[in-house]
């Protein structure tokens, strides 16, 4: 079941949270279960439990109902009026942001102010982001050195405040909702979206790149194994950057990285002081999950040319407190274990040809385990290893 089959009423919609304009297509389906109010989201094929409070606005959405008269109706079964509209205001909030109801189109992109727009390119594709000059900072900045000169662009899209919130369109479809200090991070994932999407490649690693004598160096491992402090403190120390967190493989076993600015989360702060001067003044941005971020764009950034590169190291990351700091060389079936771990192919399954460019990649590049708990240990043994 996808969103198209899921209820689509438009409802009316004004009150505390600048409704007053504002229509919404529900896109979920709320069911009680042996008591138990469920949401469910064809989009994201998620379940969200609710209490009935919730559960009652709700119905009340798909009866027609707007937000303000809900307010209103609450409010005579008991409820302080202002609380009434906090309890909508919320749940209209939460539901946007879990993508179970979304503006009813047409969003309005204009605008007294002149919007702001940038074309940034990637892996060969160029995307053209327009902005309201309110709602351009910082996410702007964080793609700014991504930038190319130049009108034409395969893709636009589109950034409109409406509701207490920003939205994002595609070619003038709606895609997504999200708070302002969320939207960094969101078109983060939709411009990795639009690469994938637009199938240069035979295999997409989960893998931070980087460029030492004109080849690449892969660094994979699980979250939380340190690949974007690691690639960091690697730049400082004299490492291209290629890429934060996706590496394209094409049919040779060579890679094009895809070199979105790293979002270090907020407990590497500290640890990458020493690295990444001025991070401290880098805005702050959230994740879906309201966790904190900052992009570090790295400052001796170079945009290298769509061709791929041939890639010449491969390190598996195992990070440990206390660990001593070693780099061993790991057998081909290791190293495989270790690239497939994350990787997606286009259409969603590996064929022969992504296998083969695997097997082609890792019989002509050298392979190692890094084990290690401090930065300057790992950045010793990686640049000793790849000189």
């Amino acid at each position: 079941m996808n969103q198209h089959d899921a209820i689509d009423r438009t409802v009316v919609a004004s009150g505390p949270a600048d409704w007053n304009s504002a229509t919404f297509v529900i896109l979920g389906r709320l069911v009680r279960v042996r008591g138990q109010n469920i949401l469910f989201s064809p989009s994201q094929n998620a379940i969200f439990a609710v209490n009935d409070t919730a559960a009652d606005i709700w119905r009340s959405l798909e009866e027609g109902m707007p937000p303000h008269a809900i307010s209103v109706e609450m409010a005579r079964s008991g409820v302080d009026r202002l609380e009434a509209d906090r309890h909508v205001e919320a749940a209209l909030e939460d539901w946007q942001r879990l993508n179970l109801i979304r503006p009813c189109a047409p969003l309005s992109t204009s605008s007294a102010e002149k919007p702001v727009s940038q074309v940034v390119a990637v892996a060969g594709l160029n995307i053209r982001i327009v902005y309201p000059a309110a709602c351009a900072f910082p996410a702007i900045s964080v793609f700014r050195h991504l930038e190319v000169k130049g009108d034409t662009a395969d893709v636009l899209l589109e950034v409109v405040g409406q509701g207490g919130r920003v939205h994002l369109l595609r070619d003038g479809k709606w895609i997504l909702s999200c708070s302002l200090d969320e939207l960094p991070v969101m078109l983060k994932g939709q411009l990795l979206t639009e690469v994938l999407d637009y199938g240069a490649y035979e295999l997409a690693l989960h893998a931070a790149a980087l460029l030492r004598n004109e080849r690449i160096v892969l660094l994979c491992g699980n979250p939380g194994a340190g690949k974007t402090t690691l690639t960091l403190a690697l730049v400082h120390a004299g490492f291209g950057f290629v890429a934060d967190d996706v590496t394209l493989l094409d049919s040779r076993g060579h890679g094009v990285g895809l070199p979105f600015a790293p979002a270090v989360k907020a407990g590497a702060w500290p640890l990458l002081a020493k690295y990444c001067p001025g991070l401290d003044a880098v805005p702050i941005c959230r994740r879906p999950d309201r966790k904190r971020v900052r992009f570090a764009v790295p400052k001796a950034f170079v945009p290298l040319p769509p061709a791929p590169l041939p890639i010449g190291c491969v390190v598996l990351l195992r990070r440990g407190r206390d660990s001593k700091a070693s780099l061993e060389p790991i057998d081909p079936a290791h190293a495989l274990r270790g690239l497939l771990n994350g990787a997606l192919a286009p259409g969603g399954e590996l064929g022969v040809t992504a296998f083969e460019a695997l097997t082609q990649l890792i019989g002509s590049t050298e392979t190692y385990s890094l084990t290690y708990s401090g930065l300057d240990d790992a950045v010793r043994l990686i640049s000793e290893a790849c000189r």
